[in-house]
């Protein structure tokens, strides 16, 4: 014969049992049905106006990536404040993968901290590194009527002239290679050089192309190309240690006399999202970059421009980040630029 208590304990310890079962089947479900990311449109927030290199290769890799991810990725266009507006709006966004910046390495992490006093967001601590993307050498350009055949004759040209001698930037101020560039020139050199602000690398090269401006340092050949071969500029000089395969009888500054270590490295672009972004999602973007440049059709677009296709981990990204912000560091305060 059965105890009744006996009986009661082991109906408790069935419902129980029962209960926590039902309760596991429940999170498993819901679990289960949560939708992968991404379930809508990612935006590429690009801090410049159209038709520059940063944004030609923002264009580039967020067509292929939308489809690696099967959602569209959209590359929207903030200009202004020297590209600040667009990096606040990615600082200040939701870190749940939808919203993305894509820029220029140097510039964001280790320029504009140092000359721009007041900046709405922290560059050590609002933002989740996610890949690097793509790196290409910095071209010197001038307009074709610019009495000059290379590097060496265009620092005589301004030391003669001071304030004739006029470089366009675009972006804004702080903006690497077109503010920085030439601003490392004038230091180098003792030159005087007048310096006209764009919003973004298309516009520079119009007044570029028509002689309204002399020169501008710039990565990339998009924007440049169209102008080389219809003989309204010429390039001068190409950073880092080799010739461009583009522009073969184009020297390098080292070869030119005039070396610029400091931009050695170019020209390094990479994605990046609001801090505390979730690993799993930073990991999935991640793979998409580098599935994304390692294509055929991206790296054949790339090369058309002169970029290089340069991936890395988002640990190697941050120690990348790191890195040149050392490196500018001590040549800015030399240059002694402000933003207010």
């Amino acid at each position: 014969m059965r105890h009744p208590a006996k009986n009661v304990v082991l109906s408790r310890r069935r419902l129980m049992a029962a209960f926590v079962g039902a309760a596991c089947l429940a999170s498993a479900g819901v679990h289960a049905q949560a939708p992968a990311y991404p379930t809508k449109p990612v935006r590429f927030v690009v801090p410049f106006a159209p038709g520059g290199p940063t944004d030609a290769l923002a264009r580039n890799l967020a067509a292929k990536m939308g489809e690696l991810l099967g959602k569209p990725v959209i590359v929207d266009n903030r200009p202004g404040a020297s590209g600040t507006i667009g990096v606040a709006a990615v600082a200040h966004a939701p870190a749940d993968g939808y919203t993305l910046l894509f820029h220029e390495v140097a510039a964001t992490f280790a320029i504009q901290p140092v000359i721009t006093k007041a900046l709405t967001y922290d560059v050590r601590k609002d933002f989740t590194p996610i890949s690097l993307a793509a790196s290409g050498p910095i071209f010197l350009v001038v307009n074709s009527t610019v009495p000059v055949r290379n590097v060496k004759e265009l620092i005589e040209l301004a030391k003669k002239k001071p304030g004739d001698v006029s470089f366009a930037s675009s972006g804004g101020v702080g903006q690497l290679p077109t503010h920085i560039g030439p601003e490392l020139l004038k230091m180098k050199h003792g030159l005087d050089l007048n310096h006209i602000p764009y919003k973004g690398a298309g516009p520079a090269m119009v007044d570029i192309a028509a002689g309204r401006v002399s020169m501008i340092m710039t990565t990339g050949l998009g924007s440049v190309q169209q102008f080389i071969d219809s003989g309204k500029v010429k390039a001068l000089a190409i950073t880092g240690d080799k010739r461009a395969d583009a522009l073969p009888n184009v020297p390098t500054f080292a070869e030119e006399g005039v070396p610029l270590p400091e931009l050695s490295g170019g020209t390094m672009w990479g994605l990046l999202g609001p801090a505390g972004l979730p690993r799993d999602i930073v990991v999935k973007l991640n793979q998409a970059v580098v599935k994304a440049m390692a294509s055929p059709e991206v790296r054949e677009k790339l090369t058309a421009l002169n970029i290089e296709p340069r991936t890395s981990s988002p640990e190697a990204f941050s120690e990348l980040i790191k890195k040149e912000t050392e490196t500018w560091g001590g040549v800015l305060k030399r240059m002694n630029i402000q933003v207010d």
